[in-house]
C-alpha cells in the first residue's frame, strides 16, 4: 500500500523493516504479496459506478501497472498502459525482498490476483485489464466472470502482456534468495496457463543464468499434471497443496483448475480446517513428501494446534494462513502479535530454538509401533527424533538402528516447556516404551547425546 499522508502502520503503508521483525518475532516468517483488487479505496463501498473526479482516496492498493496520459478509467485516473509499469511497487518490493534475506524470513511473491476476475463486478470494475481502464486491446470481457479469458493465452496480445508482465516480476525478484514465486492469489485455473507461467520463468532462468525458486500452487488435476511432466516438474520447488484436502471421513475434495472457480474458499484454509482433520492432513501431506522428497510442501491452514503438528510431522515446511488479522480487527499503531498466532508460537520457538540446524535433515520415518493415525514421528539418524503424540497414552519407538545413547524430552506445546522423560541419557538399540504425562497432545524429542 501507499499512502501520501505519511500513515506508517500495519495494514496501511507498511513499515517494512518492522514487519520482517514481526514477522521472526511472532512466528509467521513467510509473507504472501500480490497486488491490489483497486487502487483507489472509495471502491471499498463495493459499487460499480465510473467516477466523474480523481479525487481518489488513500491509503492506495498500489497496482504494478502504470498510468498513460490517455483517457479516463473507471476509478477516474488516467487509463493503464499494461506495457509500462509502476516503479514505486516494484521498488517497495525490491526493499522487502532484500530485508527478508537479511533476516531469513521469506516473501511469497504471487504474480495475480483471481478474485477481481470472478467474486462480483465490483471487484472486476476497476481491474487494469479491463478494456474501459487501459489503452491496450486485451480483449477482455466488460463484465465478470473474466478469468478464463484472462488466462487464455492463445490470445496474441495477452499473451504478450502476461509475458512482459512476468519478466518485469523476474527482474525485481528472480535473483533474489528469499523470495519464492507463486501463479496467483485464489488461483484455480487452467493447466496452459501454469504451463505458460512456468516455461516464461525457465526461459529467463536459462537466459540469465539465475535460479528462481518455484512454488507449484494449483488445483489437483493441475499440479498433479505438472508434477507428471518430467521437464516441468524439475523447475517446481515447492509443492502448494492449499486448493484440495481430504476431509475426515477420506474423501478428496479437489475442484478441477480451470472452471471458473472462485479460489477464496479454497484458499483461505478455513474450510480445510473445518472439514478435514489432523489424521486425514497427515497422510495427504506425506503422501507428496514421500512421492516429491526433493520439494518443500507448503499448505493454508486455518489451524489447530493439533492440524498444524499434523502437518510438520508430515514433512510439511510451512503452513500459511492467509491475511493478516489483529486482535479484535483492529489496525494497531505498532506491529503487535496478531490473532490466533498464540496456539502455535510455542511450537514456533521450540523448532527455532532446538531445530533450527537439523528440521531440514528430519524425515516422516515409520518407527512408532502402535497408534499410526495419530502418534508421528519426524527424524534422522545422528540428528535425533521427534514424535508426536496427538492423544497422549503410551507408544514404542523403535530405535533398534540407533544403538547410541539421547537425552529425552517431552515438549508440552501448549506452554512451551521441556521436562526430562527420566533421570540420566536414554540408551537406544531397541524398541523403547514411552508414556506422555496426560492425554493431550505431546512431542517427544530425542537428542542424541554429544549433539
Amino acid at each position: 500500500m501507499g499512502d501520501p499522508e505519511g500513515d506508517v502502520r500495519p495494514n496501511r503503508t507498511e513499515d517494512l523493516d518492522k514487519l520482517t521483525d514481526a514477522m521472526l518475532k511472532f512466528g509467521y516468517p513467510g509473507f504472501e504479496h500480490n497486488y491490489g483488487l483497486w487502487y483507489d479505496r472509495r471502491r471499498d463501498a463495493h459499487d460499480t459506478a465510473a467516477r466523474q473526479d480523481a479525487n481518489v482516496r488513500p491509503p492506495f492498493l498500489e497496482q504494478p501497472w502504470a498510468r498513460s496520459t490517455e483517457g479516463r478509467a473507471s476509478d477516474g485516473l488516467p487509463k493503464y498502459d499494461l506495457t509500462k509499469y509502476n516503479p514505486w511497487y516494484f521498488q517497495r518490493l525490491e526493499e522487502f525482498a532484500d530485508l527478508c534475506t537479511a533476516k531469513g524470513t521469506l516473501l511469497f511473491h504471487k504474480y495475480y490476483m483471481q478474485h477481481a476476475l470472478l467474486e462480483t463486478q465490483a471487484h472486476y470494475v476497476d481491474f487494469p485489464w479491463r478494456p474501459a481502464n487501459c489503452i491496450q486491446d486485451t480483449g477482455m470481457p466488460d463484465v465478470m466472470p473474466a478469468a478464463n479469458a484472462f488466462y487464455d493465452v492463445s490470445h496474441a496480445t495477452r499473451r504478450e502482456l502476461h509475458r512482459a508482465y512476468i519478466r518485469r516480476c523476474l527482474r525485481s525478484l528472480g535473483g533474489k534468495p528469499n523470495v519464492v514465486h507463486m501463479v496467483g492469489e485464489e488461483f484455480t485455473g487452467p493447466l496452459a496457463f501454469v504451463e505458460f507461467w512456468i516455461d516464461t520463468i525457465t526461459e529467463w532462468e536459462r537466459e540469465t543464468g539465475s535460479d528462481a525458486c518455484i512454488a507449484l500452487g494449483a488445483c489437483k488435476n493441475v499440479q498433479d499434471a505438472i508434477l507428471a511432466d518430467p521437464v516441468r516438474s524439475a523447475a517446481i520447488d515447492v509443492l502448494d497443496l492449499r486448493y484440495w484436502w481430504r476431509k475426515a471421513n477420506g474423501e478428496v475434495y479437489a475442484p478441477e483448475g480451470g472452471r471458473q472457480m472462485p479460489g477464496r474458499g479454497l484458499e483461505s484454509g478455513s474450510r480445510q480446517a473445518k472439514e478435514s482433520s489432523p489424521e486425514q492432513i497427515y497422510l495427504k501431506v506425506r503422501e507428496y513428501r514421500d512421492r516429491y522428497p526433493d520439494k518443500a510442501v507448503i499448505d493454508a491452514l486455518g489451524q489447530s494446534r493439533e492440524q498444524s503438528w499434523a502437518f510438520l510431522m508430515a514433512g510439511g515446511s510451512m503452513i500459511v494462513a492467509g491475511q493478516i488479522q489483529y486482535p479484535d480487527k483492529a489496525d494497531p499503531p505498532e506491529y503487535i502479535m496478531p490473532a490466533n498466532l498464540g496456539i502455535i508460537l510455542p511450537t514456533y520457538q521450540f523448532i527455532r530454538e532446538h531445530l533450527a540446524t537439523s528440521l531440514s535433515r528430519m524425515k516422516p520415518l515409520d518407527i512408532v509401533l502402535g497408534q499410526p493415525e495419530s502418534t508421528w514421528c519426524l527424524g534422522a539418524r545422528g540428528e535425533g527424533y521427534l514424535v508426536c503424540a496427538l492423544r497422549g497414552g503410551s507408544f514404542r519407538v523403535d530405535l533398534s538402528q540407533e544403538p547410541g545413547s539421547f537425552t529425552a524430552q517431552w515438549f508440552n506445546p501448549r506452554s512451551g516447556e521441556l521436562q526430562p522423560v527420566q533421570e540420566g541419557p536414554l540408551t537406544g538399540g531397541k524398541p523403547v516404551t514411552f508414556t506422555a504425562p496426560d492425554s493431550q497432545d505431546w512431542a517427544l524429542w530425542l537428542k542424541p547425546v554429544g549433539n
